[in-house]
Parts: C-alpha cells; sequence; structure tokens
C-alpha cells in the first residue's frame, strides 16, 4: 500500500464509521472472549497503530509492519512497540501470545501464502490462544479500491473455516460483516465497470458527521449482534475467531 494511503488512514481511523465500528469489536471480542485479564496480545500487520493504542488497556500489546511509513505513523500516535517486520519472513517464537490480531492483512498482495501466515498464527499462539481477523468477503466485490489498498484476495466463509480448522483452529465465530455495504459496493463495481476510472484510489473520503454518526451507530448494533452470535448470509468484510487448541 501506497504512503499516501497509511496517511489517509491514519487522519480517518479515530473517527471514521467502518474503523471505529471495527475497532470496537474487535475491542469487545477481546474483552469477551479471553479470560486472562492481561494477555499478551500482536498486532500482525498493525498499520497506523490504532487499534495497538485501542488495546493497551486490555493487555500487553505489541506489533510489527512491513511498511516503514506505517511503523513511522505509529511511532506519531505514541504507540512504541512497534517495529518493521515481513509476514512472508517472520519465524516466531512458539506458544508466545495469548491473543493474536490481523486486520486485512493476508488478503494483501505482499503476503505470498496465506495459508503459510495462518501456520505461522497457530504456532504463535499459546494453549487456547485467539485468533481475531477481518478480511475482505467475496471475489465478486473487487474493484479500483482492491488496487489502491493492495488487496490481493478476498475471502468466503466456508474457504476460510475449512483453511483454519485445516491447522487445529476451533471456530468461536466466523460471519460476514455489513451487508449493506456489500450491496453499495456491488453497485460501486458495476459504476466502475461503465465508466471506467482512470485514477486507482481507495473508497475513503470525508462524511458528512450526520451520516458518519448514523452508519456508526449501525455498525455498533451489528456488532452486538455479532458478539451473539448472529451471521449474515453475505457482507462485505469477514470476522474471525478463532482458538488454538490446547490445555
Amino acid at each position: 500500500m501506497k504512503r499516501h494511503e497509511y496517511e489517509r488512514m491514519f487522519q480517518f481511523e479515530d473517527w471514521y464509521w467502518w474503523y471505529r465500528g471495527l475497532h470496537e469489536l474487535v475491542d469487545s471480542a477481546v474483552k469477551r472472549f479471553t479470560p486472562d485479564r492481561s494477555p499478551s496480545i500482536l498486532d500482525a500487520g498493525c498499520g497506523t497503530g490504532r487499534t495497538m493504542e485501542l488495546l493497551g488497556s486490555r493487555g500487553q500489546v505489541e506489533g510489527f509492519d512491513f511498511s516503514a511509513a506505517a511503523v513511522d505513523l505509529c511511532r506519531q500516535r505514541g504507540v512504541p512497540d512497534c517495529r518493521i517486520m515481513d509476514l512472508n519472513a517472520w519465524d516466531p517464537e512458539a506458544d508466545r501470545w495469548d491473543v493474536i490480531i490481523s486486520l486485512d492483512v493476508i488478503c494483501c498482495s505482499g503476503v505470498r501464502d496465506d495459508r503459510a501466515i495462518l501456520d505461522k498464527f497457530y504456532r504463535a499462539l499459546a494453549g487456547n490462544g485467539l485468533l481475531i481477523m477481518n478480511l475482505p468477503a467475496f471475489p465478486l466485490l473487487r474493484r479500483t479500491h482492491d488496487l489502491a489498498v493492495s488487496i490481493a484476495r478476498r475471502y468466503r466463509r466456508k474457504d476460510l473455516v475449512r483453511d483454519l480448522e485445516a491447522r487445529g483452529f476451533r471456530l468461536v465465530y466466523a460471519g460476514y460483516r455489513l451487508p449493506p455495504l456489500f450491496l453499495a459496493m456491488l453497485a460501486k463495481k458495476i459504476i466502475e465497470k461503465i465508466s471506467k476510472p482512470r485514477n486507482i484510489e481507495s473508497d475513503l473520503r470525508p462524511l458528512p458527521r450526520p451520516l458518519n454518526d448514523w452508519l456508526l451507530g449501525y455498525h455498533r448494533l451489528e456488532n452486538r449482534l455479532i458478539l451473539r452470535g448472529m451471521r449474515f448470509p453475505f457482507g462485505s468484510s469477514l470476522f474471525v475467531v478463532a482458538a488454538k487448541n490446547g490445555p
């Protein structure tokens, strides 16, 4: 992902409805599903560090990202315990972390083998440790936004569940998020096919505050349903909580 997209993310993460809703869902999942009151947490692909900042009250958090620009922005945010690391070269210590967070990372074009990364996550987790992931859903939705933010893969629930279970993970939750956004993204893809835009840019744009607040309210309502176990038949993203089998 280009530096200007990281900078845009850094500017939007604290207030934009999509980021706030996802971060609140991750925070609630760590609180609900982690029995340890102060777990060791790794953000694998930490971006500009907002998730690390938010989870600092939950436990001992560290993170890494392959992009020096992202790590610089983490430090600007005041999140010091992050470093530059490429997931492809990462060789984690076994049974090291209680929770691994990975938000829209293994889908990226820089990741050569996403299944190999799942193997690494499993090895790095302590017994009964949690893997929490968010990933873009449905190859049908691939469009110019994906090119702008280096998304190379979109996922279907059944395929990801199969890959996780094949590695020994026990599924706590796996379901799609934001069905209305799925429909909006599909419409945008159709418009792009007709209009053939010349510029490759992400969908991230400022919204009027009332609309942003309304969308955040919807996102929070959906989060509560997800945390109660509800699964939607489709959505723009796939949210997964999986546990490593252990004592």
